[in-house]
């Protein structure tokens, strides 16, 4: 007697299949198991592009010592990091000192250049790097046993401020259109940085009607230098880190500015130096420091490039790329002493 395979069995068989199927579509659309989602750098950005940090540096214990002997040498060693998420290539680093009491580049270049890597997936916290120098102190004065006196580090450097988000693109300016929309446009603030000094701080977002049957959208972008030094020239940024004399309204704090809207590129307001890019200049904040800069930069879609009305209302890749120069210092006090004979 031949066994007939039971149906039932043969059923849950066929729709265990296709569910373990089901599942593993999923998982692969998801990126699951397979790791396969289409936007890897999604992750990568909510990680690093976070912070108000460029470069860090700060002097090591005893380099320099707080007390030195004139006529003597003494190490200037400093440690610097790049704690943001944008390389640093070709830096340019200066020690300073009270010339007359110490000459701090003996036995070395007093222009220091340095490239440092920054965050990545590989690197979360960003590289770090020594910088040493010998220093020479000079002699105090016939009537004092001490002199106080100051060395001081400068770093001039290029960086950028990278923000990748999304925004919501609806025609239905007056609310004419029924029925539930996608998403709704609202004002997106970022209170947290971009892993840079200069930070994108809001972006607001209009639709502005156009005699053709199209919208232009429409954002307004703030910016805010909130690290600890000032903007420069990009171009020439370098010049900070020497004894020129400089044009203060052309060299600081302008930044060179780029944007696009679903990858097509946006007109912003500004001085332009091609069909992509201008150059905006930073205004004085609320603040009453001269490193607390903002300004607003306003962006629109090109006409050729302007939204039908028909369209429903929709999710659309905003990008924004600010690139600039950006220096600081940092200083330690030192005591210079006589060697007594008596």
């Amino acid at each position: 007697m031949t066994n007939k395979p039971n149906k039932f069995c043969m059923n849950k068989r066929i729709i265990l299949i296709i569910g373990i199927l089901s599942l593993l579509v999923i998982a692969g659309c998801d990126g699951g198991i397979f790791g396969g989602g289409s936007d890897k750098r999604s992750i990568t950005d909510i990680d690093i592009r976070k912070g108000l940090s460029g470069l860090r540096m700060e002097f090591l214990t005893n380099a320099p010592p707080e007390n030195v002997f004139e006529d003597g040498r003494f190490p200037i060693s400093l440690k610097i990091k790049n704690a943001g998420a944008s390389d640093i290539v070709d830096g340019v680093l200066v020690f300073g000192s009270e010339i007359a009491y110490v000459n701090a580049s003996i036995e070395s270049e007093e222009r220091q250049e340095f490239s440092i890597n920054g965050k990545s997936i590989f690197s979360p916290v960003g590289d770090e790097d020594f910088i040493t120098v010998s220093a020479l102190a000079k002699q105090v004065g016939p009537q004092s046993e001490t002199h106080p006196s100051t060395i001081f580090a400068t770093a001039c450097y290029p960086y950028k401020t990278i923000l990748g988000t999304s925004v919501c693109i609806d025609t239905d300016i007056i609310g004419e259109k029924r029925g539930q929309k996608a998403c709704s446009i609202r004002d997106l603030v970022f209170g947290e940085g971009q892993g840079a000094p200069v930070a994108i701080t809001k972006v607001e977002t209009r639709m502005l009607p156009q005699d053709n049957g199209k919208v232009k959208p429409h954002f307004i972008i703030r910016i805010e230098n909130a690290g600890n030094g000032q903007v420069v020239n990009l171009s020439n940024f370098d010049k900070a880190c020497t004894s020129e004399g400089l044009n203060y309204k052309d060299f600081f704090n302008r930044i060179v500015v780029s944007a696009s809207l679903s990858g097509k590129p946006l007109e912003c307001n500004g001085e332009k130096i091609d069909d992509t890019h201008v150059i905006v200049k930073l205004r004085g904040g609320k603040g009453s420091t001269l490193e607390k800069k903002e300004d607003l930069i306003r962006c629109s879609t090109k006409d050729a490039d302007d939204i039908d009305t028909s369209f429903d209302a929709y999710v659309a890749p905003l990008s924004i790329e600010l690139d600039y120069g950006y220096t600081f210092s940092i200083s330690k006090d030192i005591i210079i002493e006589k060697i007594l004979t008596y």
